[in-house]
Formats: C-alpha cells, sequence, structure tokens
C-alpha cells in the first residue's frame, strides 16, 4: 500500500506544481494610479504596461525578481488593486529566480 500511496502522492504533487506553474506563467500583477495595468509574461521574464487598450510600456527584467518590479512601481505611480494572482505569481517568481530555473 505504502507504494501506491507513495505514486499517488508523487503525481499529485507533480499535478500541483504543474498547475502552479501554469498559473502563474502570465498574470496581471495589477493597476497602478494612473490606471495603467501590468501585466507579467514569464516566457519572455517581461512587465506590459497597458494605459486602457494600448501598450504604454515594455520592461524585460532580464533576471531581476518580479518583486523588485512591484516595488519600483509602488514607488513612481503607486498601486491601487493586485492581481488576483499576482501574490503566487510573485513567490514563484522569486522562487524561479533563486534556484536559477
Amino acid at each position: 500500500m505504502s507504494i501506491t500511496h507513495a505514486a499517488t502522492q508523487e503525481r499529485t504533487e507533480s499535478l500541483a506544481d504543474h498547475l502552479t506553474s501554469a498559473l502563474t506563467n502570465s498574470f496581471t500583477v495589477g493597476t497602478d494610479c494612473t490606471g495603467s495595468t501590468h501585466h507579467y509574461y514569464r516566457p519572455a521574464d517581461t512587465v506590459v504596461v497597458f494605459d486602457g487598450r494600448e501598450l504604454d510600456h515594455h520592461q524585460p527584467l532580464n533576471g531581476r525578481t518580479l518583486e523588485e518590479w512591484r516595488v519600483f512601481v509602488a514607488q513612481e505611480r503607486g498601486w491601487t488593486s493586485c492581481g488576483p494572482l499576482a501574490q503566487l505569481g510573485l513567490r514563484m517568481d522569486a522562487k524561479r529566480k533563486e534556484t536559477g530555473q
């Protein structure tokens, strides 16, 4: 029984890791005080900022953490809201960059 339990647990952890990774692949970081929406796209390690419907800014992070971007925006513009997956995404980004994944 322990072999079956271990295999089931590994599949469950693998599925959870896969879902977490997929959910944090691309997500809204939040909306700043100017009304612009900041969106993170992990494959390019880039934040894009939309002012309404148009691209306002494109910022490659080049290995810097997404938390650094969040702090920068907080100082420069301020935040009015946080995206629904932002906290999870910030943690996953920091973990990936800390471990070099």
